[in-house]
């Protein structure tokens, strides 16, 4: 893509996304943002998520298929200013694209039939009233009704609409659908016949919305659902390789309702999400809890920190040149002076737990410990290049509120005044990134927010 957008702004905390780091985004991230783009677009079109850096016109993310599957771009909204230098011209309109598929029809005969085979086993369960296909439902409050494929509501569960996709949707559409059925208070299930390989991204927008659950409703599941006189259909759980599970047969019953999103069996997703930030710190969280007690003169200088070190260093192999350099420019360790500035960030972070300020490094105690322990570290010349390092992690954290402290304040303002800070590029402050994505990871950080799974150290309601 010659003409692609080379860096678009998104709303804080995400920032400013190259296309570089776009392409390099596993497809869960990506598709993600692109799905909340989407959302913004349908909500607030007036404030979009992302602006292009040069024309600051709106922005979305486009795939298209490569040998080695599909890969994201930035593209200019419709409505974009067309003489940008970065714009790649004009896109084919929802309407005109979606006519095209279709070739005229709105309704293939396969999928009125299936629409009416899943309202007929759905009205097998005693429990289903209401049950209606194809049948337009107003909004309670105002705006655009919508006509679910098959809409009905199951006594003591939930009210659902059931949208059965035959071809590929798309991702306005898609969206669309979802806000309104949030909205209303009713779970959106889709079913798609089987699953193509490889997945239109349009099937992919879904798997985003139902955090990595495609649900297939083929004719061993019809053959299935007749026989147990209920709905049933095969969920297929997303690998974090991408791939899928072996397929598991479900019912409504079994599905995780009202979280915010399409309805799931088991969220894949978030669960992936976590996993990346701890596998970034596990090695230092078990240095940090066999440490302590340690009464050596300088305690990071000790073996159980060497596979701490060497963690951080396979995330971020410039650090090997940086601890050269350090050695070279101040005389000392640069490993284990590294391994004090992660001790302060520990503190910070285990001390937005709730139960107390815990540090790990200084004899500081008490309910200031924290605020003591950061005024005099900041107070010595090797900290002091790390001020905004600090001050940005306080910012994202449970403890923000002592930035707000006179002497918290000042420290820091002296700190940046005296020395130059470390920047975002260098190697410090990357492994930082990746050993605490959760406040230092704009991209990370804003997709926990969005699913509610930011935990209480770094300022969210999750775990």
């Amino acid at each position: 893509m010659q003409r692609t957008i080379r860096i678009v702004d998104f709303d804080w905390p995400r920032g400013p996304v190259s296309i570089e780091q776009l392409m390099a985004m596993p497809n869960p991230q990506w598709e993600h943002i692109r799905t909340e783009i989407t959302k913004r677009r349908q909500d607030r079109p007036s404030e979009p998520l992302g602006r292009c850096r040069l024309c600051n016109g709106s922005v979305f993310i486009k795939a298209q298929s490569t040998q080695a599957g599909l890969s994201p771009y930035f593209a200019h909204f419709s409505d974009a200013p067309d003489d940008c230098p970065w714009h790649h011209g004009p896109n084919l309109r929802p309407d005109d694209a979606r006519a095209a598929q279709y070739q005229g029809q709105q309704e293939s005969a396969l999928h009125r039939w299936l629409c009416n085979q899943v309202a007929e086993l759905v009205g097998a369960d005693p429990r289903a009233r209401d049950i209606c296909v194809d049948t337009y439902r107003r909004p309670t409050i105002e705006g655009r009704g919508r006509w679910p494929d098959v809409y009905f509501e199951i006594d003591g569960l939930a009210r659902f609409a059931i949208e059965i996709q035959l071809s590929k949707p798309f991702a306005p559409e898609v969206v669309a659908r979802q806000l309104f059925y949030d909205r209303e208070g009713i779970s959106l299930v889709w079913l798609f016949r089987d699953l193509a390989d490889p997945m239109p991204q349009g099937f992919r927008d879904v798997l985003t919305l139902q955090r990595g659950n495609a649900f297939t409703i083929g004719d061993d599941a019809l053959r299935a659902s007749r026989t147990q006189g209920r709905l049933s259909f095969d969920c297929h759980l997303e690998t974090s390789r991408g791939g899928f599970l072996k397929p598991k047969r479900i019912s409504l019953d079994d599905l995780t309702l009202n979280a915010g999103r399409s309805v799931f069996l088991t969220d894949r997703r978030t669960e992936v999400i976590k996993d990346y930030c701890k596998a970034g710190r596990v090695k230092w969280a078990n240095a940090f809890r066999t440490a302590p007690g340690t009464m050596s003169k300088n305690p990071f200088s000790e073996p159980i920190y060497h596979s701490a070190w060497d963690s951080a260093r396979m995330y971020v192999p410039a650090l090997s040149a940086w601890k050269q350099r350090y050695w070279q420019t101040n005389g000392g360790s640069g490993g284990a002076f590294f391994c004090e500035l992660i001790a302060i960030l520990f503190s910070i972070a285990h001390s937005g737990t709730g139960g107390g300020d815990r540090l790990y490094l200084t004899r500081f105690q008490g309910s200031e410990a924290l605020l003591q322990m950061l005024n005099a570290k900041l107070a010595g010349r090797s900290i002091m290049p790390y001020a905004a390092l600090i001050e940005s992690f306080l910012a994202a954290s449970a403890r923000a509120e002592l930035l707000n402290r006179e002497s918290l304040a000042n420290a820091v303002r002296q700190a940046k005044f005296t020395l130059s800070q470390v920047g975002g590029d260098d190697p410090t402050w990357m492994a930082a990134v990746r050993i605490f994505p959760e406040v230092l990871d704009g991209v990370r950080r804003q997709e926990m927010i969005d699913v509610g799974a930011l935990p209480t150290w770094a300022g969210g309601t999750g775990d």
